[in-house]
């Protein structure tokens, strides 16, 4: 009994060793009211943007690429949520404003469909950049030679029966 315990500890041992050769990445993403903070974490620590740059270079080019569209996309979504808030205040402050001319322009309909998809546009976008952040941190994290299964290139679309049974 106490070969096997032995044992058992030996390969624990061995297993957390072999574990610690390369430190894994998270990905910790906090919503704001307008935006959405992207922080990549090494451990307890807090990566700047060149950290992650230089990491993500020096691991492969396609790593780097996915990380910057991760952050090119993170700005993009932010601008695009401030000028959709911006065009709500626009919208909420011409209703509001009483009409000095009896024939006024018809801004109301342009302004609220512009906010709308500024809006749902910044939502999208705020979506791939975490997503393509997430991919970006597990690509460097599993070398892509060992990806998780939801990558596309390692998907298996393989049916489960060669045969179709009919009834």
């Amino acid at each position: 009994m106490k070969k096997i315990l032995t044992v058992l500890l030996l390969v624990l041992l061995a297993n957390s060793a072999i574990g610690q050769d390369r430190p894994y990445l998270q990905v910790s993403i906090r919503e704001g009211f307008l935006l959405q903070k992207i922080e990549f974490l090494d451990g307890p620590k807090v990566l700047n943007k060149v950290e992650m740059q230089t990491l993500m270079a020096a691991s492969s080019q396609e790593i780097a690429d996915l990380y910057r569209k991760s952050v090119s996309r993170q700005k993009l979504a932010s601008g695009m949520a401030i000028v959709g808030v911006a065009t709500t205040v626009g919208t909420a402050i011409y209703i509001l404003t009483p009409r000095q001319q009896i024939t006024g322009s018809n801004l109301f309909w342009p302004l609220l469909i512009s906010s709308a998809v500024l809006d749902i546009g910044s939502r999208i976008l705020r979506q791939n950049a975490r997503n393509l952040a997430r991919e970006a941190v597990d690509s460097y994290n599993f070398d892509r030679a060992n990806a998780p299964i939801y990558f596309d290139e390692n998907r298996m679309d393989v049916p489960l029966f060669s045969h179709v049974i009919r009834f």
